[in-house]
């Protein structure tokens, strides 16, 4: 139970906190130079209420199995884009909590944050598959 309400955490901190600046999320998805430019601002302004929809999902029985699935494809996202900027020799500051500075960390940091989430995410993911087929 505590994994998942982290996780809701994380989301609907994460995604108010970027819906309060979308200017400044879109840099930062700007700064790994991942998307086209035409991507960017509509990511900026889609990724936070999809982030705060799934923190939501996850606390409610009816929604969690879901929401968590939704919330490991955001989290395979974020490892992805990491991945790719630390290959890529980029150093990007982590506009994840938008411009929370308490919460900002390198390229790396950044990574193995996103790889824990998404650790996080997929145990949340196993355990609602496993009551759905003892259920079934």
């Amino acid at each position: 139970m505590i994994p998942r309400f982290l996780i809701s955490a994380v989301f609907l901190v994460a995604g108010l906190l970027k819906i309060r600046d979308p200017l400044a999320f879109a840099d930062g998805i700007a700064a790994f130079h991942f998307f086209p430019v035409w991507m960017i601002n509509p990511l900026a302004l889609s990724v936070p209420f999809f982030e705060v929809l799934t923190g939501l999902g996850i606390l409610a029985s009816r929604t969690r199995r879901p929401a968590a699935l939704a919330a490991c494809g955001l989290s395979l996202g974020f490892v992805v884009l990491f991945a790719s900027a630390t290959v890529r020799g980029l150093e990007v500051t982590c506009a994840c909590f938008g411009k929370w500075e308490l919460l900002q960390v390198s390229t790396r940091e950044g990574f193995v944050r996103a790889i824990i989430l998404l650790a996080l995410c997929l145990w949340i993911c196993a355990g609602e598959w496993r009551k759905s087929r003892k259920a079934g």
